[in-house]
This record gives structure tokens, C-alpha cells and sequence, in this order.
């Protein structure tokens, strides 16, 4: 098929339109993962318009960034969140599952008729972190969690080997020495929240935010069943 004809055949709808990661970006916003839409094209950053935009072209822009989960996507709200200069791209379509943007629909670059009145601001969750404090190193101690900016603790309900690999892998720190629960203890507790409990891993989960759990911040426990975590560091 002949490149006039294929153009035809999509009319002005384009596929995989390529902003690499670095093309990408949430500006104006608190932080990284709060802002106004951009992404880079002929070295020049503009907007994206808000028609046809929805949560899941959301959900790829916060996974794409290394953010956290999308929480918010509306039009800017006021003159100082608004875009200047190109609109770059509009009718931006995503089924939630790219792994990028780039893997979404659109029209052509620069094709609309906007006004950055409706230029898109997205917010998403912190990314996910975890570390171990109160060990000898890094790779032990007891497991906090950061969630909306605050460390917190992990309660050791129903907690095994299974979830113990996938922080230490997570962390690079080898493999689970799954301590006993004196051991693990050892550590002290902690203070202020507790932001996971019931956490349930296969073991083949690459970080701790992929296994199941409650909503955050919703247990029955104390800070003295905080979990600890030993590794072997290699």
C-alpha cells in the first residue's frame, strides 16, 4: 500500500506519534508528577489539548513518567497553568494498558483547533519507595513505605518469605534471609503511620506496590508488628 493510500485509509488519526520518555513531561505543577501536559517534538516543547483526553491517557502519562497512579486529569484550571506557543497534540486516545504514550492514537501534530483554555493537567501519586532503617546497612531494617510524601511503617500481617524477596529484590539487595520474628523485631518500632497491611505477593512482583494489599493506610495494627526485612545484600 502506497503512502497517499495509506493516509486515506487513516484520514487525519495517526498511531505511535514517538514522544520518547525524555519527550515527556508535567510542567508548572508541585513536583514532577503534577502539572500541565508538554511533550517535545522538533525540538520544541508544547501542549496537549483536552479533547478527547481521559484517565487512561492519564494512567500512561503517570506510569510513563515513573510516577505513582494517576489521581487527576482535568483542563488547567487558571492564565498561570496554561501552555504558550504550540499546541502540539489533541484527541489523544489511550486504552490505559501502553506502557508509553507514544503507543497512543491521535491527530496529526499541531492539527486542532484548541485554545490553551484547554490545555491538560494531569496529577499523579509520588512515585512508590520503599527503604529498611534501624539495620547495620541498607539492606535490613525495619520496612517504611512512602505514600503522599510520608514515610510510614508496614504491618507483618499475614507477611512471608514471599513478600520478604520481592523487597529485597526491589532494593538490590540479593535474596531473603526471612529472619525469625524476634529477629525481625529487633528493629525497633516505628512511629507516625502505618500505611500497609495484608500484603500478599507471589514472589514474582518487582516491587512491593504490585502485590495485593488493603487501601493504604487502612489496617488493624500496632507499630509492634512493624515488619523487618534482612537480606543478603548480594
Amino acid at each position: 500500500m502506497g503512502i497517499a493510500n495509506y493516509c486515506a485509509l487513516v484520514g487525519s488519526r495517526h498511531f505511535l506519534f514517538s514522544p520518547p520518555p525524555g519527550n515527556l513531561r508535567l510542567a508548572d505543577g508541585l513536583g514532577r508528577c503534577k502539572g500541565r501536559v508538554e511533550v517535545k517534538h522538533q525540538e520544541q516543547w508544547g501542549t496537549v489539548c483536552n479533547a478527547g483526553w481521559n484517565l487512561s491517557a492519564a494512567k500512561v502519562v503517570c506510569q510513563q513518567l515513573g510516577c505513582g497512579r494517576a489521581t487527576l486529569t482535568q483542563r488547567c484550571c487558571n492564565k498561570a497553568t496554561q501552555g504558550q506557543g504550540t499546541i502540539w497534540l489533541s484527541q489523544v486516545s489511550c486504552s490505559g494498558q501502553e506502557l508509553s504514550l507514544q503507543h497512543c492514537t491521535s491527530m496529526l501534530w499541531g492539527k486542532n483547533n484548541c485554545t490553551h483554555d484547554e490545555d491538560t493537567w494531569v496529577e499523579c501519586e509520588d512515585p512508590f519507595d520503599l527503604r529498611l532503617v534501624g539495620g547495620d546497612s541498607r539492606c535490613s531494617g525495619r520496612l517504611e513505605v512512602l505514600h503522599k510524601g510520608i514515610w510510614g511503617s508496614v504491618c507483618d500481617d499475614g507477611w512471608e518469605e514471599k513478600e520478604d524477596q520481592v523487597v529485597c529484590k526491589q532494593l538490590g539487595c540479593g535474596t531473603s534471609l526471612y529472619p525469625s520474628v524476634k529477629a525481625r523485631r529487633s528493629f525497633g518500632p516505628g512511629v507516625g503511620r502505618i500505611w500497609l497491611d495484608d500484603v500478599r505477593c507471589s514472589g514474582k512482583e518487582q516491587s512491593l506496590d504490585q502485590c495485593q494489599h488493603r487501601f493504604w493506610g487502612h489496617h488493624n495494627c500496632n507499630h509492634k508488628e512493624d515488619v523487618g526485612v534482612i537480606c543478603s545484600e548480594q
